[in-house]
């Protein structure tokens, strides 16, 4: 189970929610597991995921009714025990659908397939069963599904917490004027903050994947070469390890330099961003081809430096204002006095898995940012000097009880490559 449950509990205790609905693919995958092909095409409001409080009430994850037969091959797609569907237009069209004439939760059939009686597999006898079954309960569309999701969980009268609160009115004009959404995007970031083991596993392996990725990309590198090159080396690797390529930004930022070559004598930045089974790996590093300048070893000497010295005093209740002061004052102290930024940022389900300040909230609005154990972070350290160049570092990290455990290498050095 990717949901961390127990802190899913603590928050919306905190914030005096009945219940989550889950709008976004990242978040309907979060509350249940699955993520289906609707999700993975981005659609919103096609699947729903629903978490009750109350431990004694149904969770549920609205599908459309196509997605009955990959269900019912892989149960252990979604943990939630209540699945409620809704019409597949593909027996007939359903665009005249009268609401006046029709019941939209009360839909006898969800799709008919043309059906081969003598040859059924197990899992297409068990997909009819599921149809059967469920005859004359399915939902004309996916809001409808989750009304009546809400109403198995006896939650017809609650306060819930959404990452899309337009569900709220909708909910009223389906029937359910009584149910109170308030956006809880943010609420569903606080959650993800701490990871569960599952979700630890996987942003073990991403990380694992992007480091081996990037140092191949780099391994590549040669004066002349153009910077897409290196990019599709990478992009080529994430995905011969099952992942998906985010991307792989690079960059010179010194004087006069063509764009888009790799150019010998000047540092070239790496940000690595990619995905694997919906969770991030992000990475930072620098390399050179050919001689490096003995300020810009320096420059690298002081900035792993002030990384070994952020490692080292992060713990649970630790603030990410404290870590960057003190980093950044280790780099000055270490004979880089210019370096001037650093910021650590959650990763997991999307690249800044922690609350943001949106809308009107302003920065800071959301309060400082707290080391908490089994947070996955990265501190994400670039540099631009304009007439001198650019560095960027990063690493990807979780918090202990006690300290850190590095998901990557923590190898900040300067990749040297060589010359022409």
């Amino acid at each position: 189970m990717l949901l961390n449950k127990a802190r899913a509990y603590e928050v919306m205790d905190r914030h005096g929610l009945d219940a989550l609905i889950a709008v976004s693919p990242i978040n309907v995958q979060y509350l249940s597991d699955y993520i289906g092909p609707l999700m993975r095409m981005g659609r919103t409001f096609y699947n729903y995921a629903l978490l009750p409080r109350r431990e004694d009430a149904p969770a549920a994850l609205v599908v459309n009714g196509v997605e009955y037969h990959r269900l019912i091959r892989n149960p252990a797609d979604t943990w939630m025990p209540n699945i409620r569907g809704y019409l597949h237009p593909i027996y007939k069209d359903r665009r005249d659908f009268d609401p006046d004439v029709e019941d939209a939760e009360a839909i006898e059939e969800v799709m008919r397939w043309p059906i081969r009686h003598e040859t059924l597999s197990e899992s297409d006898e068990a997909y009819l069963a599921k149809v059967e079954g469920l005859r004359g309960g399915h939902a004309a569309n996916a809001l409808y599904a989750l009304k009546q999701a809400l109403r198995d969980a006896g939650l017809e009268r609650a306060v819930i917490g959404s990452d899309d609160p337009r569900v709220g009115p909708w909910l009223e004009q389906v029937g359910l004027p009584g149910v109170e959404v308030r956006d809880a995007l943010n609420v569903f970031r606080e959650i993800r903050m701490v990871k569960s083991p599952a979700e630890l596993d996987r942003l073990r392996a991403v990380a694992r994947l992007n480091e081996a990725a990037l140092e191949t990309a780099l391994a590549t590198l040669r004066p002349g070469m153009p910077t897409a090159e290196l990019q599709t080396t990478y992009n080529v690797e994430i995905a011969r390890g099952g992942g998906r390529a985010v991307y792989l930004a690079t960059g010179h930022g010194g004087p006069n330099l063509p764009p888009g070559v790799v150019v010998e004598g000047h540092s070239i930045t790496f940000d690595a961003l990619c995905e694997l089974r919906g969770y991030h790996g992000d990475l930072g590093r620098v390399a050179i081809c050919g001689e490096p300048s003995p300020e810009l070893q320096a420059r690298m000497r002081a900035v792993q430096i002030g990384c070994e010295v952020a490692y080292g005093m992060i713990k649970p209740g630790v603030t990410g204002a404290a870590v960057t002061t003190a980093l950044i004052e280790a780099i000055h102290k270490a004979g880089f006095p210019g370096y001037l930024f650093a910021t650590p940022h959650s990763v997991g389900l999307e690249h800044s898995d922690h609350p943001l300040p949106i809308g009107p909230t302003l920065p800071g609005g959301q309060g400082e940012f707290v080391f908490l154990e089994d947070m996955v972070f990265t501190i994400d350290m670039p540099y631009r000097e304009l007439g001198w160049g650019a560095l960027h570092v990063e690493d990807q990290v979780r918090v202990t009880a006690t300290g850190v455990e590095p998901l990557t290498s923590c190898d900040v050095s300067l990749r040297v490559r060589p010359g022409a």
